[in-house]
């Protein structure tokens, strides 16, 4: 997958940003993901906005320079995608 193309992934307008809904079977897998989430986070430097309830969780990745999206955004995501 071409890192400019973010598949699944919504593109936001003002700040720039993208947008993905994650959906889980279960409160534990939704769980396991965060954790990886939080780990790769952590490992990156790159904290996303979060929000999630029982089986869902919101991820918004906004542009590193709150003015256009760059290629380390759209990585990012890419990353988050492989968590799954």
């Amino acid at each position: 997958m071409d890192k400019e193309n973010v598949e699944y992934w919504t593109t936001k307008g003002n700040p720039p940003g993208l947008f993905r809904r994650f959906e889980f079977e279960n409160y534990n897998k939704l769980r396991i993901f965060l954790d990886r989430l939080a780990d790769l986070s952590k490992e990156k430097e790159y904290y996303p906005d979060i929000s999630f309830g029982v089986t869902y969780a919101n991820i918004t990745i906004y542009a590193s320079d709150a003015k256009e999206l760059s290629v380390e955004d759209k990585a990012f995501a890419h990353s988050v995608d492989k968590l799954i």
